[in-house]
């Protein structure tokens, strides 16, 4: 070994005898375009004599590792962080590296490690200049389902984006440097600007997928409509990024859809189901319009004819019951059928007998003691000669009725003939009175009936 030069193959080479306390100058100056487009940069030396100097250009980061300290080769926390110093540009730094600026000194402490320098130091130089206007696109459609009309539409979606690495806020950059040497990086000695490029993008297509599909579904924009929410999108998508990339120690400057396009065959699928659920809504207000008419019908001919819903219901059971042959009731509903008919009003009474004929509990009911009259709404029992019900208030018809057709002599407050099913009670079209029977003029407003 020669006494003014070292054999570590990581240390600069100096010759003479100047050589032997001479110093090293560390600095990175690109000499080309494809250098200046390099990211990091490992100076090709590793080992630094003391008191060596470390210049930082204006654009750039020095993050420099020694391990001079002598005990725990972490920090306290285990990260390391105790060996490593970050340095932001532009800046002259003296180094301090435990190595002996005496080259026969050196010699004798490498000779002890076998040639290397027990004071390991090296430097990595950090492009920090600000990458903008970088496209991205999706390389294969993303499946997304339109939340108007359920159906599944492939989309693809291209943008830009721009990002750096810290350097201004240097409460952040330090940490932001590591993890970008640690997690991207690695033992490179250079990584370019197309490498970083095509990493970020292809965390960019990893992430926004799931990121655009789930927003599309979160704010039910339809797919078609979308081009109207690009910047919201972009936006909000940024928003998401920024945490994925500061994972890796870069900074997201900006991010953006400029379109977001869908097949044509996708594009006839959704006007086809535009189309039949346009088809299916005209139909349904087309039916719900039929019903409005026909209930509004139900209810003139139920006013006209002097009866409730709740009765015309009755009659419609009665009438199932008749038509059932194999029932028991068959005789009974008929019975009914004849007595009072279906287009005449029987009142609240009805819904009982009905309700007592199809749970088949039929017992003819008791006639009522002579001299008394039943109200036809209640059906409770009203002394002879009572013009209103004592129990309900309703206007009694007096007893002694007479089919004028038939003959047949009906009960109080009957409506039709249980001999012949004529109509007894009617009431005038223009005034609603009811008329007696044989009326041939209305007695409250003398239309002719």
């Amino acid at each position: 070994m020669a006494l003014f030069t070292s054999s570590n193959p990581k240390e600069k080479q100096h010759s003479g005898i100047l050589g032997a306390f001479s110093v090293d100058v560390i600095k990175w100056e690109p000499e080309s375009d494809r250098a200046a487009s390099v990211i990091v940069h490992k100076y090709e030396y590793e080992d630094f004599p003391n008191g060596s100097y470390l210049i930082v250009a204006p654009s750039q980061m020095a993050v420099f590792t020694n391990n001079m300290n002598v005990g725990n080769s972490l920090g306290d926390d285990g990260t390391g962080i105790a060996q490593l110093t970050t340095f932001m540009g532009p800046c002259k730094i003296k180094l301090e590296t435990g190595d002996s600026r005496f080259a026969p000194f050196r010699n004798i402490s490498h000779a002890l490690t076998g040639g290397e320098s027990a004071f390991h130091s090296t430097v990595y130089f950090i492009n920090t200049t600000y990458m903008n206007e970088l496209s991205w696109g999706t390389q294969a459609p993303v499946v997304v389902v339109d939340p108007e009309e359920d159906v599944n539409v492939h989309v693809r979606a291209y943008g830009l984006f721009g990002a750096h690495i810290e350097q201004v806020d240097t409460s952040r950059a330090e940490l932001q440097a590591r993890k970008f040497l640690q997690k991207v990086v690695g033992t490179r000695a250079d990584y370019t600007r197309e490498e970083l490029i095509s990493f970020m993008r292809a965390k960019i297509l990893e992430y926004v997928p799931n990121l655009l599909a789930n927003q599309i579904i979160r704010e039910q924009i339809g797919v078609l409509k979308i081009s109207a929410y690009l910047s919201d999108f972009s936006r909000m998508i940024y928003e998401a990024l920024v945490e994925h990339f500061d994972d890796f120690g870069l900074t997201l400057d900006n991010f953006s859809f400029h379109n977001i396009n869908v097949p044509d065959e996708d594009l006839r699928i959704i006007n086809e189901a535009k189309i039949q659920r346009k088809r299916r809504q005209i139909e349904a207000e087309g039916s719900a319009a039929s019903m409005d008419i026909e209930s509004a019908a139900r209810a003139r001919m139920r006013e006209r004819e002097g009866f409730t819903y709740q009765q015309e219901q009755s009659f419609d059971i009665m009438r199932s019951a008749t038509e059932n042959e194999g029932s028991g009731l068959m005789g009974a509903g008929m019975g009914l059928g004849m007595g009072f008919g279906v287009g005449g009003a029987f009142g609240a009474g009805m819904n009982t007998i009905a309700q007592q004929t199809i749970a088949a509990v039929p017992s003819q009911p008791a006639a009522p003691p002579a001299g008394q009259a039943v109200c036809p709404e209640c059906g409770a029992a009203n002394a002879e000669g009572a013009k209103f019900c004592c129990n309900c208030g309703t206007k009694l018809v007096p007893a002694g009725l007479v089919c004028p057709e038939c003959g047949e002599k009906l009960a109080p407050g009957a409506k039709f003939c249980s001999g012949c099913g004529r109509r007894m009670l009617s009431a005038c079209p223009s005034c609603g009175t009811e008329l007696a029977p044989g009326a041939k003029f209305c007695p409250e407003c003398g239309t002719k009936i």
